[in-house]
C-alpha cells in the first residue's frame, strides 16, 4: 500500500484548499493503443508538466503519462514553496565544495526560481 494514496478514494483529489478552489478538470483518457513521441513524461505533477510544457515548446512531440489525475500526488497536496536555501548553509556548501562551485549551484538555484 502507497501510504501517500491511503485515505484517498479512487479518481478523486484528496480534501485540500487546493482541491476545494480549483477549476474543474475532467479527467483524460486511458491511453489507447500506441502513441508515438520524442519524448514520454512519467508524471502529471508541476515537475513533468513543465518538462512536458518546456520540451513541447522546443518542438518535440511530448506524451505525458500520469497513473491517477493531473496534481494527484505531492504536487497537488504541498504548498509549493520556491527558495534556493539547501539543507546546508551557503558557508557549509562552500567549505565541501569550494567557493566557486557553491555559488555557481546557488546562481543555478536563482535561475531556476525564475522560470516559476
Amino acid at each position: 500500500m502507497n501510504l501517500l494514496f491511503a485515505n484517498d478514494r479512487p479518481g478523486e483529489y484528496p480534501a485540500s484548499y487546493y482541491a476545494a478552489t480549483r477549476a474543474e478538470l475532467a479527467p483524460f483518457p486511458a491511453l489507447q493503443g500506441e502513441v508515438q513521441a520524442d519524448v514520454c513524461v512519467i508524471g502529471a505533477g508541476y515537475t513533468g508538466l513543465s518538462a512536458a510544457l518546456h520540451l513541447a515548446q522546443a518542438g518535440r512531440r511530448v506524451v505525458v503519462l500520469e497513473a491517477h489525475r493531473v496534481g494527484f500526488g505531492a504536487s497537488g497536496r504541498n504548498g509549493g514553496q520556491v527558495g534556493s536555501g539547501q539543507r546546508l548553509d551557503q558557508a557549509e556548501m562552500e567549505r565541501i565544495a569550494g567557493r566557486d562551485a557553491a555559488h555557481r549551484f546557488w546562481d543555478l538555484a536563482q535561475e531556476a526560481k525564475a522560470l516559476v
